[in-house]
């Protein structure tokens, strides 16, 4: 790594946000790091002596994109995403809005224009975008398209997109709840629907919809494993969204992996189970974090990981051990295995090293929201340290960390942090997910869920892994001012593997963010 050595020059109105809760939103609008910052930086590099070279199997990059002479892509966040077979990606849901803010009643922490109204197609290498209004469709319907951390799932083999639950604004805009709701539609014919400028009613054409009070889910996610949903984790929370007690609202905490079939042809659910937790811990109490289609590097089998998520019953902080899921019954929590950076949902690009002799899992995860950290600049460190002596420092900082988090078949784990931050220390990741690149799959190059495996590159080769558009940025890891300082990122990133080892730094060597160890 180069750490960074910054020169400030005009250091303009710098404004953060107070973290801890579900959902996000915040300042509002889209803008570059630096427009938030007003700064200007001078950079020079020292080599790190923390790190450990050819560490990981790969090296892996992050370029941003810029697009001449094109409309400003949408800032989004906590939408729900699918990829076409032309490589066009699918945003349905999310906000326009950074973190929510944490304001006591009346006022709404969730402001109702910033909902994302548009289902958009977006074009990653060209930068075009097309985009459908879904106010004018029936309520039903176009409520829930407008929600935030929804839980999503595209199916490859029907290419059906099946989207349930979301917390939003309900259709008359008197309250907000998660909605009961789960809609379905073919991915290519609603792509194409909104590049031909669909009406509302060939739209609403081409969707299904059903309603039953156990796909009321935010913050969870939905995968299908074994020609079974898996709706795990989450919350429903109805009413205003209060961070400190209020009562105008109630929420509960699903504590269950949910797990269900569908009657042919139909929304209705067929055969239904719940796996819970007796552990007095509750460990199923979360939501908000990573679960991913994963391999089990023992066994090479596909199966569900939960990583991170927040918050443990009366605690203002993360997750740091994992949950597999590899059936409808017993899921493994593994409490022996402690994962320091991003805690809350965020990109992460999954590798399988099915070629070493100790089989290994590699999941990098970008930026985001999480216990430790290792790279601030000096403006982000002196904020940070003011808001922990002022008694804001909640111990889950926004990141810069690129980090990655390994598991072995002989069951051994490890992590380390990559040797760059996010490029300019933008703290970007939060409150989105990775695409992947669903054309590796049919070159041989990942699983049949989507993970990028080594044995199907050579020595040296360079492929497009898949992307990152949005999600929260922020000016500051924790506040100068609450309420202020973070917004929907509009950048897109490609994200680019090469089958060449590289260097990394140990996570030991990182510093966590409880305010109790300052």
């Amino acid at each position: 790594m180069n750490k960074f050595i910054l020169k400030y020059i005009g250091l303009v109105g710098l404004a953060s946000v107070v973290f801890s809760s579900c959902e996000n939103s915040g300042s509002g609008g889209s803008q570059t790091s630096e427009e938030a910052q007003g700064i200007m930086m001078v950079q020079t590099s020292v080599p790190d002596p923390n790190i450990q070279q050819d560490v990981l199997p790969y090296t892996i990059e992050f370029v941003e994109q810029e697009f001449s002479n094109k409309p400003a892509l949408p800032g989004l966040q906590s939408y729900t995403s699918a990829v076409n077979q032309a490589g066009e990606i699918l945003i349905v849901g999310g906000r326009r809005q950074g973190l929510h803010t944490f304001k006591a009643a009346p006022e709404n922490n969730f402001i109702p224009d910033s909902a994302n109204n548009f289902l958009y197609v977006i074009n990653p290498e060209t930068g075009d975008f097309w985009s459908f209004d879904v106010n004018g469709l029936k309520d039903e319907l176009s409520a829930p398209l407008q929600s935030n951390n929804l839980q999503g799932y595209h199916d490859e083999d029907t290419d059906e997109v099946y989207v349930i639950g979301g917390y939003g604004w309900k259709a008359d805009g008197s309250d907000m709840k998660t909605f009961p709701s789960i809609i379905r539609f073919k991915l290519e014919a609603v792509t194409q629907a909104i590049k031909n400028g669909a009406s509302a009613s060939e739209m609403e054409a081409l969707m299904e919809y059903g309603e039953d009070d156990r796909f009321a889910v935010t913050g969870g996610d939905l995968i299908k494993l074994n020609g079974r949903f898996y709706l795990v984790f989450g919350q429903r929370f109805d009413g205003q969204y209060r961070a400190f007690g209020g009562t105008d609202f109630t929420q509960e905490y699903t504590e269950e992996v949910r797990v269900f079939t569908l009657k042919p042809g139909s929304l209705d659910i067929l055969t239904y189970g719940t796996s819970t937790s007796p552990d007095p811990d509750r460990p199923f109490h979360r939501r908000d974090g990573n679960i991913i289609e994963d391999i089990d590097p023992s066994t090479g089998q596909e199966r569900i990981t939960a990583l991170g998520g927040v918050f443990p019953p009366g605690i203002i902080g993360g997750y740091d051990y994992p949950i597999y899921i590899t059936g409808p019954q017993n899921p493994v929590v593994n409490k022996d295995v402690h994962q320091k950076f991003s805690q809350y949902e965020c990109p992460i690009i999954s590798i399988y090293d099915d070629e070493a002799d100790n089989k290994s899992i590699y999941r990098t995860m970008f930026g985001g929201i999480g216990l430790y950290y290792y790279s601030q600049d000096s403006t982000q460190k002196a904020i940070y340290d003011l808001a922990t002596a002022q008694g804001r420092n909640d111990g889950i900082p926004f990141v810069a960390d690129i980090s990655t988090f390994i598991e072995s078949a002989d069951g051994t784990y490890s992590e380390y942090i990559n040797s760059e931050p996010i490029k300019n220390n933008r703290l970007l990741g939060a409150s989105v997910t990775f695409i992947g690149n669903r054309k590796l799959e049919s070159e041989g190059k990942a699983t049949s869920n989507g993970i990028l495996k080594l044995s199907g590159l050579s020595n040296g080769e360079k492929v497009l892994a898949g992307y990152i558009l949005g999600g929260i940025e922020a000016a500051a890891p924790l506040p100068k001012i609450p309420n202020q300082g973070t917004w929907a990122s509009n950048s897109i990133f490609a994200v680019y593997v090469t089958k060449t080892p590289s260097g990394a730094i140990p996570a030991s060597f990182a510093t966590k963010a409880d305010p109790n160890t300052q």
